[in-house]
């Protein structure tokens, strides 16, 4: 009993030794730079939106141990910017600091850069404005061809926003609906809208369904008949 409890003790103290070993070399193994980013969540004051062209995005230069530097932000964290006290004190017009002890990163990693490291931040009432639809086409149908019916659904999108950026816009487009690759006599094309400005955002769908029927515009020959 004593001997094979001997033995347990002492293979217990080999695993140790290697796994600090192995600890200390991976600390001491050559470092590597990496580049990464990092997403900027900002929390807002309830009503209003950031109206400012404001990077959401964070890049990051890290330097560490190969073995611990691969995973960082492999979950997608992000750096939580709480805007509040900010517009309780500032008003509508302020600029927030951003600094590297905001960001957690694994023992034996270290942030040698970072940018932006500030920003000037504006923020409007936010507004929910209902828009029409405009179909994009491109290029030509046959020629012997047109649109006999056609409706998209829904005809309207509803988008939200600061108020100063949402006034300046009047319609939605979509996509490109290329005229030349419609050769049925009806069908449905899902398509998506148009990117917004980036401090915009679709409060449905951004995509439209078309419906429509094509006619020929040019009358078909009749075949003659032979005696």
């Amino acid at each position: 009993m004593k001997l094979e409890k001997a033995q347990r003790h002492t293979l217990k103290i080999i695993a140790i030794f290697f796994a600090v070993s192995l600890w200390f070399y991976v600390l001491n193994s050559e470092p590597v730079e990496v580049d990464k980013k990092m997403q900027i969540e900002f929390i807002l004051p309830k009503g209003y939106a950031i109206s400012s062209q404001t990077d959401r995005e964070l890049q990051l230069k890290l330097k560490g141990s190969k073995a611990f530097i691969g995973n960082v932000f492999s979950n997608k964290e992000k750096m939580v910017v709480d805007l509040k006290p900010y517009f309780k004190k500032f008003g509508k017009n302020f600029k927030v600091f951003y600094y590297t002890s905001q960001i957690s990163v694994p023992f034996g990693v270290d942030i040698l850069e970072m940018h932006p490291k500030e920003a000037s931040i504006e923020i409007e009432r936010l507004v929910q404005m209902e828009l029409p639809v405009k179909m994009h086409y491109v290029g030509t149908m046959a020629y012997d061809k047109r649109f006999k019916e056609v409706s998209i659904e829904p005809s309207k999108i509803l988008i939200s926003g600061p108020i100063d950026v949402l006034r300046k816009y009047s319609k939605v487009d979509t996509s490109a609906v290329n005229l030349s690759n419609i050769d049925k006599e009806e069908g449905t094309l899902f398509v998506a809208l148009e990117e917004l400005d980036s401090r915009l955002t679709y409060e449905e769908n951004p995509r439209v369904k078309l419906t429509y029927k094509v006619q020929l515009t040019v009358p078909k020959r009749e075949s003659v008949k032979k005696d």
